[in-house]
């Protein structure tokens, strides 16, 4: 109870500000991801979905080749911070329903859609956890210090 007080007094006043600073890295998206290591097939595949051949689910399940096509391609909701910052940026500038054209991504190449957006929303859990951040933040300037 102390060192939630602690906290609080400490950090609530500045909890406004460093909210709209992490905003972008705190919002989720679900998308749809299809993976494979072949190129020509990953084109393939991309223009069967602009056709409309097949559906994003039917050929996630059948070539997609990680988790994700246990789920039909369906991703999430993940927050965008737990991304490398090249794929975070490539999740945030696009809309829902965009069909990105193939991408390379490591060691295979990968089709996205945006399914869904949902932005970070300012309430207690997570005023609780930049609180917490930022407590441990502080506390590890403080080890360093010493």
């Amino acid at each position: 109870m102390k060192l939630q007080k602690f906290k609080q007094a400490q950090w609530q006043h500045k909890l406004d500000h460093y909210f709209l600073q992490c905003k972008t890295q705190l919002d989720q998206v679900i998308y749809s991801l299809i993976r494979t290591q072949d190129a020509d097939l990953t084109n393939e595949l991309y223009f069967r979905l602009l056709e409309g051949e097949q559906s994003f689910a039917e050929l996630a399940a059948q070539y997609s080749q990680g988790p994700e096509a246990a789920k039909g391609g369906l991703v999430g909701p993940v927050e965008i911070g737990a991304y490398y910052p090249s794929f975070a940026h490539v999740l945030t500038t696009h809309a829902p329903g965009d069909l990105l054209t193939p991408l390379p991504l490591e060691d295979c190449v990968v089709i996205i859609r945006i399914e869904q957006k949902i932005p970070a929303r300012f309430d207690e859990a997570t005023q609780q956890r930049l609180l917490d951040e930022l407590f441990a933040a502080w506390m590890d300037a403080e080890l360093r210090a010493s």
